[in-house]
């Protein structure tokens, strides 16, 4: 990305045409049945599926999980919501499921910028900006930030990618940033996406290294990794992905949890 490049602002309209090369949002969004993407992304998401077959099944349960989520949130009252790490635009995002809310999105990935800036633009409830919770003041400051979250009624916030990309202490200083900022009431809303507790396999540093080629590193943590991450965040509802969308117990099999140990936990906390 150009160095001129504001914290918060769009990147060159030219980002998003480079089909040259794959992009892990557009990758994401072939994996979650979605078409805003390219042949050389359905290739790269081909090739990580080779390695773990079961990656689209998690990020489809990682989806219908937002999608809950914010319908649940929304019922509960929530009319403002603060989504990190949003990926590609789509109708069936926050948004849809959040009637009359008020809605920030966010992402590094310059595709997804320009693709939702592009939607969304002119939209009097819904902005998409450039948002990095490394430099999470920045994004607090963003124009749109103010003009559509009032700081003093709860907001929802989504975190539903953005740990994977994060080191521990990257994760526990964004939530003591977001516990600083947000009014009280708020709750934080994300799927903690985890490995078990054990040495991990070849497959898992394969699969590291497609993503790295796609342009972000992924890191898996331990669910309690994760918990201690999130403090002073506080709990009030976790439950394993089908628990919490009601699906069968078998509906995540023991070849989807591959030899990595993956398991998601639908993840609710308040401050």
């Amino acid at each position: 990305m150009s160095e001129e490049l504001g914290p918060t602002s769009s990147p060159p309209s030219a980002v998003f045409l480079n089909t040259d090369v794959p992009n892990l949002a557009r990758i994401f969004d072939h994996m979650a049945g979605g078409s805003m993407n390219y042949e050389v992304d359905r290739q790269a998401a081909e090739a990580m599926l080779a390695i773990i077959p079961s990656i689209g099944k998690w990020v489809r349960l990682r989806r219908a999980f937002i999608q809950e989520a914010a319908s649940q949130l929304h019922a509960a009252g929530f009319r403002q919501f603060l989504d990190f790490g949003s990926g590609m635009p789509a109708a069936d995002h926050i948004h849809a499921f959040a009637p009359e809310a008020h809605v920030v999105f966010s992402d590094l990935n310059p595709v997804a910028i320009s693709y939702g800036q592009g939607i969304f633009a002119g939209q009097d409830r819904v902005a998409y900006i450039r948002g990095d919770v490394r430099q999470i003041e920045q994004v607090f400051a963003a124009p749109e930030v103010r003009r559509l979250i009032d700081r003093q009624q709860p907001v929802a916030i989504g975190l539903n990618a953005v740990i994977l990309f994060l080191n521990e202490t990257e994760g526990h200083q964004m939530a003591q940033a977001l516990y600083e900022w947000a009014p009280a009431g708020s709750k934080i809303f994300m799927v903690f996406q985890t490995r078990a507790e054990r040495e991990m396999p070849t497959a898992y540093e394969e699969f590291r290294q497609l993503c790295r080629a796609a342009g972000l590193p992924i890191e898996l943590h331990t669910y309690t990794q994760c918990l201690r991450m999130m403090q002073p965040w506080q709990p009030t509802n976790i439950q394993p992905i089908v628990d919490f969308l009601d699906l069968p117990q078998d509906f995540i099999t023991a070849e989807d949890e591959t030899e990595i140990g993956l398991a998601f936990y639908a993840t609710f906390l308040q401050k």
